[in-house]
């Protein structure tokens, strides 16, 4: 007598969740990919359909689903681990994708800011840029009297924000692996916040938050940060500033100095009033 699909999943059940175990997280895609795993392993009938096996995983093996939904992001998952956090959830969301800024930090129990905010990142396509557009003064006062742009890739989930950042191609420079997560190491978290201030209070605050941190943070490490953006705006001044403000010794930010030409930049945008620091040439 031949067997029925659901008396051919019942006879291997065991073996299924054990598979089905070897991956914490899935996606719709994974599910259907193991679905031909286990018909080539003959562990299931072979006209079982997607809908079926995953009603089966759903009534059989408990299988739970988490999801999350905006204008722009729109993810969901499947697992049968019953300690799913919003960590392991969101470090599903793109192949190559790393936690950043404070969410980075944070992973690496080096801060406790903003945990209310999950920063995910995903850098663009490498590009081939032709020619060079000279920057003059009057492009940077003119853009730094503009609001901040946000991205509108955000979505909440329980009593988190998602925040989903596009950043330029670094070949994910300076991103670690910490604790079964890829995240930005301290010293590109640093430039991250730096280039990114207007997802924080103010540059104040950024510079509060790295100070505890100060021992923990390379100069060289972070101008190489800076150098892998390769920024047209003229960042290197702006994050030789910060080092400075963090409590760095300006001899050991030569680096910094050495890339500062003419042009005056800022430590944000639109503030009310601002002071000049002539040796960094960085309005704050």
């Amino acid at each position: 007598m031949a067997k029925t699909k659901r008396d051919l999943f019942s006879k291997n059940i065991e073996t299924i969740k054990d598979l089905l175990q070897e991956k914490k997280i899935y996606s719709l895609k994974d599910l259907n990919l193991l679905l031909d795993r286990l018909k080539m392993k003959k562990l299931i009938a072979q006209d079982v359909s997607s809908r079926r096996f995953f009603d089966l995983l759903q009534n059989r093996l408990g299988l739970k689903t988490y999801s999350v939904s905006s204008e722009k992001i729109n993810k969901v998952r499947y697992t049968l681990y019953p300690d799913i956090n919003i960590y392991d959830f969101v470090s599903t969301f793109e192949k190559k994708g790393f936690f950043s800024m404070t969410t980075a930090l944070n992973i690496q129990q080096l801060s406790n800011q903003k945990d209310n905010f999950v920063f995910f990142s995903k850098e663009l396509s490498l590009k081939n840029y032709f020619g060079n557009t000279l920057l003059i003064q009057k492009d940077i006062d003119h853009a730094y009297q503009k609001e901040y742009r946000f991205t509108r890739s955000i979505a909440s989930y329980e009593d988190k924000h998602i925040i989903y950042l596009t950043p330029k191609n670094t070949n994910r420079f300076e991103v670690i692996e910490y604790d079964g997560y890829d995240v930005s190491s301290i010293h590109r978290a640093f430039v991250e916040m730096i280039m990114n201030v207007q997802y924080f209070k103010n540059f104040d605050t950024v510079i509060k938050i790295f100070k505890p941190l100060k021992d923990k943070l390379d100069p060289k490490r972070v101008f190489d940060v800076v150098r892998a953006f390769d920024p047209i705006y003229p960042y290197y001044q702006l994050v030789g500033f910060s080092l400075d403000r963090v409590g760095f010794d300006k001899k050991n930010l030569v680096l910094f100095k050495k890339h500062i030409g003419d042009l005056r930049f800022y430590t944000e945008k639109n503030k009310h009033e601002y002071s000049f620091d002539n040796y960094w040439n960085i309005y704050y």
